[in-house]
């Protein structure tokens, strides 16, 4: 019998809508691992990492002793150098939690667009007003020379990277043109190792920045 607590995958879809994919994983693996150590980490990963791949890397990375996510903000400041207006395609909150404080001056959106459910009020609360909710009607409010959009990106190689739906759902020759910066943060540091469901491939060339 599993020694993993029962409507697990239900509570962790939750927190992936509402904290990104990984920062949800971060705190289900670092949960696990206060109750059950290595052994429970290595059986969240062997039951779940094939539906959730970036709970997977997570684990493994847990595993290999990362106890934590690696978030360095500077490169993504420099790359938001001169910025005025941020549209923030994703969600990842360890990442904008560390980012946003540093940002002051600088007006910043979230695109309210999912694949994976999301109560939108509910997220935007937890910035106590300092984003506003875009949507795909009017996220060019945020473009011209002072606007730049960011997104997560979950492992990337010289030409191919892992994102949401969303950002695809976003981009596009004229969308690129109109943004003085297209930044990607990759928040995973690390190789899916199994099937990349929830996410979409697209290329490296697509930014300006990948941090």
């Amino acid at each position: 019998m599993s020694s993993l607590p029962t409507g697990l995958v239900q509570a962790f879809e939750v927190a992936m809508g509402e904290l990104g994919f990984a920062s949800a994983a971060w705190l289900f693996v670092l949960e696990v691992a206060a109750h059950g150590g290595g052994a429970l980490v290595r059986e969240l990963r062997d039951a779940h990492g094939r539906t959730f791949p970036v709970l997977d890397a997570v684990a493994s990375a847990w595993l290999q002793g990362q106890h934590g996510p690696t978030i360095e903000v500077e490169p993504v400041l420099s790359a938001c150098a001169g910025v005025k207006r941020l549209l923030v395609v994703g969600l990842e909150a360890d990442f904008l939690d560390v980012l946003l404080p540093r940002l002051a001056g600088t007006e910043i959106g979230l695109l309210r667009y999912s694949l994976v459910e999301v109560d939108w009020d509910r997220v935007q609360a937890n910035y106590h007003g300092r984003a506003a909710l875009i949507d795909m009607v009017n996220f060019q409010d945020f473009s011209g020379k002072n606007g730049a959009i960011l997104t997560f990106l979950y492992s990337h190689s010289q030409h191919i990277t892992h994102v949401r739906p969303s950002w695809l759902r976003l981009i596009g020759t004229d969308v690129r043109a109109q943004f003085r910066n297209i930044i990607g943060w990759d928040v995973l540091r690390r190789p899916l190792e199994v099937y990349p469901l929830w996410l979409v491939e697209t290329m490296t060339h697509d930014f300006s920045d990948i941090v």
